[in-house]
């Protein structure tokens, strides 16, 4: 029998099972075999969703508050005293707070293990806390002292590689998984309360990084074209951009036809409401979003940023410049004259994820990976 392996996943907390890599993460708890894994989540600090929810490990918390802050040393003994405790395999980080706690972890702590940092964006752009500036200082040198990079796209790596001067070798990439949905029998109210030609959407925070703001030029255009005029779309998510999106959609005379649902538990049923599935982000890692589009059968129309164009090519949709709503908007019109055409690229996009994306392809590949490192961690 193979020995068990101990993995710590050190994140800076879990504020949602909604969010892009808080749902992965929670998916690979769910998913690794626990005959042959132990595993205990560290979270830098709670949040309102853990205090709420009882996760499937056992969860540790480190009262962080910032690097910079007084108490910081606490917080990297306590972290410490859990690595002397817990005695394990595998440590995995996710995000910069966690990755630079963990590094120090790896650095001063007398038990041995594998330190695996996960990178799963391209940078946050405009979004970015200021602090980050520094931690872009320092990465560098923290990477090419890991055990290991776990990446969730091709784009990825190649962008660390040429970055950070790191071998290939050392770096992992392991896409997201999901779970097929399954079509409920009834839409939602919207769908029966408005009747379109057309239903285009987005699912996406509102803030700077996923131009929302072109989503909405690109559906002005489409109002104009003789294909696109009787279109309503649907924007799921939520963000402080609410109101000034609000205000650019009237301002742009399609107010009346742009729904702002906000954050909702049952996307997939508005996806099964949907014609076209939109993600116009100037920054992307492997999107969460598109892969729920195709998921539910639908054509893609992405921007051709990070790991987008490793999901949507010609076979299932159009990728297009990042910050150009007229190609974006032409290319909407191009799916919105012809549904034949919808509807074969719709069928590859589940077609795609079926074959690649599902859990039991994904999970397999995580655990080999940890194999690998325990065995590596061993020699």
């Amino acid at each position: 029998m193979e020995k068990k392996i101990r993995i710590a996943y050190l994140i800076d907390t879990i504020s949602s099972d909604k969010a892009g890599t808080e749902k992965q993460l929670l998916n690979i708890i769910g998913q690794l075999d626990r005959d042959n894994f132990e595993i205990t989540l560290i979270c830098l600090h709670a949040s309102p969703w853990m205090l709420r929810n009882r996760l499937q490990c056992e969860v540790v918390t480190l009262e962080y508050r910032g690097f910079l802050k007084p108490g910081f040393p606490a917080v990297l003994w306590r972290y410490l005293r859990v690595l002397r405790e817990k005695q394990f395999d595998v440590v995995q980080t996710f995000f910069e707070d966690a990755i630079f706690v963990g590094y120090l972890g790896k650095m001063l702590s007398k038990h041995r293990h594998s330190l695996v940092i996960s990178r799963r964006d391209l940078g946050l752009g405009a979004d970015e806390p200021g602090y980050h500036r520094i931690y872009k200082k320092i990465m560098p040198f923290i990477i090419r002292s890991v055990d290991g990079i776990a990446t969730n796209a091709w784009a990825i790596k190649n962008h660390i590689v040429e970055k950070c001067k790191v071998p290939t070798e050392i770096i992992q990439v392991i896409g997201n998984g999901l779970d097929l949905p399954t079509k409920h029998r009834e839409a939602p109210l919207l769908f029966r309360e408005y009747h379109a030609d057309l239903w285009v959407g987005i699912v996406a925070n509102l803030k700077p990084v996923k131009r929302i703001d072109l989503f909405l030029r690109a559906l002005a255009h489409l109002k104009t074209c003789e294909t696109g005029k009787g279109f309503r779309a649907v924007v799921l998510g939520e963000g402080h951009l609410r109101s000034e999106l609000v205000q650019l959609a009237t301002e742009l005379g399609i107010a009346d036809r742009v729904h702002f649902i906000g954050t909702t538990d049952n996307v997939s049923d508005y996806l099964y409401g949907i014609d076209i599935g939109v993600l116009c982000s100037d920054k992307e890692g492997l999107s969460n979003a598109i892969m729920e589009y195709m998921a539910c059968a639908l054509p893609v129309v992405a921007t051709a940023v990070g790991g987008n164009c490793e999901l949507v090519d010609v076979m299932n949709g159009i990728c297009v410049p990042a910050g150009d709503y007229m190609a974006l908007g032409t290319a909407l019109e191009m799916l919105a004259s012809s549904a034949s055409l919808r509807k074969t690229l719709g069928a590859k996009s589940l077609e795609k994820v079926r074959n690649s994306s599902t859990w039991d392809k994904i999970t397999p590949q995580w655990e080999r990976y940890y194999r690998v490192l325990e065995g590596r961690l061993n020699c």
